[in-house]
């Protein structure tokens, strides 16, 4: 019944609060779940829709992906997206919350999930200390609706490139609304110092950003 009342009016599954995020939610909307973090969406059809407009402009699949990082778990919504794509590719998501990594795997994500390696704990120490490479690193860091300003330093994106292998790509999802407007153009120039090859694609409020090594 709750899932036919979803096409109706949302319907809450689960809430929660924790020392990193305040208000946790996710629902039942049109049949599909949603998570909700302080309000802002972290998962759901809509953001499944930015990173699929995302994959496709920066030609994700023409890679030969088989491990994968991911900062920032959310939902899963990325993990979802690169598992269909790459069947056989391990991927490692890190998120600093517990409680994110348990609802993506209780309320998220589906089937057999084998394929993932959790880890609870900060992207920026696990950038630093981790001793291996990947083909492909996502960053998805949100606290809410905002981005953490450590995510445009040098520092971090350049401990970033250090985990790629050849013929890989770092790809962030940032954003280009209000205060972000002039913070994504400063990203842009502190990516392509370090990078050769950067591509960006515009959706809505986000942008994300394509850095590769060829």
């Amino acid at each position: 019944m709750s899932r036919l009342l979803s096409y109706i009016i949302p319907q809450k599954l689960a809430e929660f609060s924790t020392i990193y995020n305040t208000h946790i939610r996710v629902n039942d909307e049109y049949g599909m779940k949603k998570l909700l973090v302080n309000g802002s969406v972290q998962s759901g059809r809509y953001i499944q829709s930015l990173w699929k407009g995302a994959f496709k402009k920066f030609n994700t699949s023409n890679f030969q992906l088989k491990n994968i990082l991911i900062l920032g778990v959310g939902g899963g919504t990325v993990i979802e997206l690169l598992h269909t794509q790459f069947p056989y590719a391990q991927i490692t998501g890190v998120d600093v919350d517990p409680v994110i990594i348990d609802i993506a795997k209780k309320y998220f994500l589906q089937g057999d999930i084998s394929y993932i390696h959790f880890v609870t704990g900060d992207a920026i120490k696990y950038v630093q200390e981790n001793n291996l490479k990947y083909d492909c690193i996502i960053v998805d860091i949100f606290v809410g609706n905002a981005v953490p300003d450590f995510v445009k330093t040098k520092t971090f994106l350049s401990d970033c490139k250090k985990k790629l292998t050849k013929k890989s790509s770092l790809c962030i999802n940032y954003l280009q609304d209000r205060e972000y407007k002039k913070k994504s153009e400063e990203f842009d120039q502190v990516l392509r110092s370090l990078f050769s090859h950067v591509s960006d694609f515009r959706i809505a409020n986000n942008r994300f950003f394509n850095a590769t090594i060829v």
